[in-house]
């Protein structure tokens, strides 16, 4: 019996050393990559509002001359090197493009206009609330913890996304959370710590190995974000485990306003 146990623990330890081993014939799934968007550095504030509405027509020009969505991308990023009204409406047409990848572009330029953050928050919000795209979602959560923007509204779809699964959103979830130093969001976050591996492997009821497989590489790409977004809510603490950070809150948690 003993030994019997053992064996159908050896995954499960596998798994908490290395990360779990691909079925035969079965490659690693690649981690998506949606939710690491990085937002570029902030624009560089334009002063005068003739030199942005410059900016804002050369910018135009180039998405009608722009044959690929590559070439719009591009125009968008050098957009983004400025920061300005104009400059925030004129990205802000894009981001409802047809194109994912556009649309997400044209989220980081809305995003690196950190002068009128406010405003360019309600740009992301507003693209969100209409927003289908898993890929784009990610980019508006991230711009708008970028840029401090945060309502009741924000938050109640970050909690939704948090809570709906385990991948690109709920990545760019946490990483919102971390952003605006959500205090609340301390026990979901904590949650999220722990590996995922069956609490009982001699449960003939257990999901199949390809279950825990995916569940593990979703938990590796997504707990290094965990952990941050932890730290900025309570900087100078780090946790590895549920179990430990639901200790530190009920002994330490108030002095630092967060509850469990």
């Amino acid at each position: 019996m003993r030994v019997a146990l053992a064996l159908l623990l050896l995954p499960a330890l596998a798994w908490a050393q290395e990360g779990p081993e691909p079925a035969e014939g079965e490659q690693a799934p690649k981690p998506a990559k949606a939710g690491d968007v990085e937002i570029g550095e902030p624009g560089t504030v334009i002063e005068d509002r003739a030199v942005a509405r410059q900016e804002a027509v050369r910018f135009q020009k180039a998405m009608k001359e722009a044959n690929t969505p590559a070439a719009e991308i591009e125009a968008l990023e050098r957009l983004g090197t400025w920061d300005h009204p104009e400059i925030l409406k004129a990205a802000s047409k894009y981001l409802k493009d047809n194109e994912h990848t556009v649309a997400i572009a044209a989220a980081k330029v809305v995003a690196q206009q950190k002068s009128q953050a406010d405003k360019a928050g309600k740009e992301l919000y507003s693209a969100l609330r209409r927003e289908r795209r898993n890929h784009v979602i990610c980019a508006l959560f991230v711009g708008m913890g970028v840029l401090g923007y945060e309502n009741k509204g924000v938050i109640n779809e970050a909690e939704k996304f948090f809570k709906k699964d385990t991948t690109e959103t709920h990545k760019a979830a946490t990483r919102y959370f971390g952003y605006i130093k959500y205090k609340p969001a301390f026990r979901l976050l904590a949650q999220k710590l722990d590996e995922p591996v069956p609490k009982n492997p001699n449960d003939p009821s257990n999901p199949p190995a390809s279950y825990w497989r995916e569940r593990w590489f979703e938990w590796e790409s997504n707990v290094p974000y965990t952990r941050w977004a932890i730290n900025q809510l309570v900087e100078g603490e780090t946790f590895d485990q549920e179990a430990e950070a639901k200790t530190w809150a009920e002994t330490h948690g108030k002095e630092h306003g967060i509850e469990w």
